[in-house]
């Protein structure tokens, strides 16, 4: 990192915002009582580590998060075993696995559709329509989550062990394992297809690749699931590809998943970078000139979250 004590004053300020918007998963802790409806139940145990705004714990003060403006970025880690019971949001909610196997259980009056989501795979959660989450496999569940909007309401959860016997709370309110259906993309049943549409597989991503020299691959919006309020890309950006600055009328984040990603910013003649690794992100404000490349040794692949439904409007340029 520059020595911003040898940078010239507009350098300087324009290294101290820069630092000011990244977060660094090496400086940050998970929090273990993020989520007040967990307390006293053991079985709803997992972690929060917040980057963009609170999600959905009601932790909005917390000094070490960047202030949310179009969405929530945060990360949850789930022992194995442990469940959240089923709850529902005003807006649309994103689970991205980054490790493990995640089961997650949609919610129709009595009967559940469940799904199964492995490294790099998601699901959109629809706003209003119940859903919880549970750990069947045999490691820990790490998960980056987002909610579509900068101060979202607490979530309402539908079927609590504070209420409902704690094996129904488990099945997200199914009465029976009979009621509990396994998600089929071939199925006729309109709430598989409706959720068909919500399920992002990685293995199934075709990546579309931009003139500049990196693959995006849809995830959120044209191509992906249904955007909402804001849009997500993974991109595949190849060992030495650099892209020119570009602006966008609203925020960008940008969360590496692999490899190595450089970010540099502009301003009124002055250029600072940062180098940003695994679980590292980022949040370029609106009207920020900045760019991306790859200088490491291998390839970098870093989901690019954009504060608007809309499709991408950027021209991007190698540079």
């Amino acid at each position: 990192m520059p020595d911003t004590n040898a940078l010239p004053q507009s350098s300087a300020t324009l290294e101290r915002d820069m630092r000011a918007h990244t977060g660094l998963f090496t400086e940050k802790s998970f929090d273990w009582d993020a989520f007040p409806a967990s307390r006293g139940f053991p079985d709803l145990s997992r972690a929060q580590l917040r980057y963009v705004g609170a999600g959905g714990s009601p932790k909005v003060g917390d000094p070490s998060t960047l202030k949310a403006e179009h969405f929530t970025f945060s990360l949850v880690n789930q022992p194995v075993g442990k469940f959240a019971a089923s709850h529902a949001h005003e807006v649309v909610e994103h689970f991205l696995v980054l490790q493990g196997v995640l089961t997650i259980g949609t919610v129709w009056d009595d009967e559940v559709v469940e799904v199964k989501l492995g490294p790099k795979d998601m699901l959109l959660n629809m706003s209003g329509r119940p859903h919880g989450f549970r750990n069947d496999g045999v490691e820990p569940v790490l998960m980056q989550i987002t909610v579509g909007s900068g101060t979202p309401e607490m979530p309402v959860h539908v079927c609590h062990p504070r209420d409902k016997e704690l094996e129904l709370s488990r099945r997200f309110g199914a009465p029976v394992p009979e009621k509990i259906h396994l998600f089929s993309p071939e199925s006729s049943d309109w709430r598989h297809q409706q959720l068909g549409k919500h399920v992002v597989r990685y293995r199934d991503r075709t990546p579309v690749w931009d003139k500049a020299g990196f693959a995006r691959l849809p995830y959120i919006g044209e191509g992906g699931a249904p955007a909402h309020g804001y849009r997500m890309d993974m991109i595949h950006l190849p060992r030495g590809v650099a892209v020119r600055p570009y602006v966008r009328d609203v925020e960008d984040v940008f969360f590496v998943l692999d490899g190595m990603v450089t970010v540099g910013w502009e301003q009124d003649g002055a250029i600072v970078e940062r180098r940003l690794g695994a679980r590292d992100l980022i949040f370029n404000p609106a009207g920020r000139a900045h760019y991306f490349r790859n200088d490491g040794v291998g390839d970098a692949q870093f989901t690019m979250v954009v504060g608007s439904p809309k499709p991408e409007s950027v021209a991007f340029a190698a540079a």
